[in-house]
């Protein structure tokens, strides 16, 4: 059997707490049916100012034109997609905005749609610059695409308005595009100038310079080879030779030196007497002293006779040897020098044949530079004849059009925050008469805790 706690506290807290409430429903239900004309009469009003705000604000109307600009590299098939310069977004709408809104493109709106008509002084006239940037709205859409808007209280000026701004952009962007593919030109073409000039210097100087180390030396190092093994073989030749000649008078000086004349004509044998001057006539003393000497003793006189002629003519053949060795030595010596030269010949041509070679190598390198400066001058007048049709650079997707209702003021926004503003109002004027209202109603409005003596009815 359960037991039902009763706790006579909490319950009549809570009744207590539900008559508060009903208490305060009906005074703000008193308080509401009081001040029922401030409630009321404070939203009409601000109804009837949003109402009057609305007949009275000028109507403004929009109209908008959207322009696509087609990256270079889709004109341009001289620029490759990898090293085609990309504008990025911001750069493009800051461009944009420096053209639409400069002070020129200002005067040209205002005097093509006629809005100076009231100006009186410059003071005016900037103000009228001013008001007229307010009324102009840009927008990047894409990365390739701007909206243009103008606002204007006609919608046919406002579309006019949009067009004039439309195509002065298009205009002065192609103006900028010319004068720079112009500026580009020019730039190459001074360049190529100062190139062709160093060109023809280095080429000039490149001819000079192998004609002054060039023109003492034979034509090519073939000739140079051919000249020293010509020395070459002379020089042996003349080495043998003046051995043989040595070796010659070193068999008169045996001659002369030895004390045995037998022995002496030994080495008179020995050399090849039918080519050398007074050897016939030796030969023929020598074959009769050996003919005598086969029959006769030394001592016969005509042996002794034959023995000082050879010794008289033997002795004359030295002199002519020692010419001929001179004349060889002399002949050496003139070989050696000019096998010298011939080496220093060869060698100034090997560094002359460098040298020039270096120079060609700067001559072929200032070559290149102009050769790569021609095509890229070639490829600026392209680009500055493709520019010159850069108009297809430019399409209008949306053109502007005369807009037919006005995009300002927005009535509804307006009602409504009228209307708002008017509940607001209304609610904080009750609330404030409310507190400031010292009618005493019934007995909780009393400022003092003391008994009532009497009531006054409304009757």
């Amino acid at each position: 059997m359960s037991v039902i706690q009763f706790h006579p506290f909490k319950y009549s807290f809570r009744i207590k707490y539900m008559y508060e409430i009903q208490d305060v429903a009906q005074d703000l239900k008193a308080s509401v049916k009081r001040r029922r004309f401030l409630l009321i009469l404070s939203p009409i009003l601000f109804v009837i100012a949003a109402l009057l705000a609305i007949y009275f604000i000028e109507p403004k109307y929009q109209s908008t034109t959207t322009i696509l600009v087609q990256k270079d590299e889709t004109l341009n098939p001289l620029v490759l997609y990898e090293i085609a310069v990309h504008i990025v977004a911001e750069d493009r709408i800051q461009s944009l905005n420096e053209i639409i809104y400069s002070r020129s493109t200002m005067e040209i709106l205002i005097d093509s749609l006629k809005l100076d008509s009231k100006v009186q002084s410059e003071a005016d006239k900037q103000l009228l610059i001013v008001n007229t940037q307010k009324n102009i709205g840009t927008k990047l859409k894409a990365s390739d695409a701007f909206e243009i808007s103008y606002f204007d209280t006609d919608p046919v000026r406002a579309r006019d308005g949009a067009e004039l701004l439309a195509n002065h952009f298009i205009n002065t962007k192609l103006l900028m595009e010319s004068r720079r593919h112009k500026e580009t030109v020019d730039f190459f073409s001074n360049k190529l100038s100062e190139l062709e000039a160093i060109v023809d210097d280095q080429r000039n100087q490149t001819v000079s310079s192998t004609s002054d180390r060039m023109g003492n030396l034979p034509s090519s190092s073939e000739v140079l080879q051919e000249r020293l093994q010509s020395i070459n073989g002379q020089f042996d030749t003349i080495e043998w030779q003046l051995l043989q000649e040595e070796e010659k008078l070193a068999n008169f000086n045996s001659f002369k030196s030895e004390a045995n004349i037998n022995i002496g004509i030994s080495h008179l044998y020995k050399l090849p007497l039918m080519d050398m001057q007074f050897g016939e006539e030796l030969i023929l003393l020598l074959n009769e002293y050996d003919n005598l000497r086969q029959q006769f003793t030394e001592s016969y006189p005509r042996l002794r006779s034959l023995a000082e002629q050879i010794k008289q003519v033997a002795g004359r053949m030295p002199p002519t040897l020692t010419t001929n060795i001179q004349r060889l030595n002399s002949q050496k010596r003139d070989l050696a020098l000019q096998k010298k030269r011939v080496v220093e010949d060869m060698q100034q041509y090997f560094v002359a044949t460098q040298r020039a070679s270096s120079q060609q190598s700067d001559f072929s390198i200032y070559e290149g530079l102009q050769a790569e400066m021609r095509v890229k001058l070639e490829q600026a007048k392209m680009t500055r004849d493709i520019g010159m049709q850069a108009a297809d650079q430019f399409i209008v997707l949306d053109a502007a059009v005369v807009p037919e209702k006005p995009v300002s003021p927005n009535k509804k926004l307006i009602l409504g925050i009228g209307l708002l503003l008017g509940l607001i109002l209304g609610i904080v004027a009750s609330a404030v008469a409310e507190v400031m209202d010292t009618t005493l109603r019934d007995e909780s409005d009393m400022p003092f805790d003391k008994p009532i003596i009497a009531y006054i009815t409304n009757g």
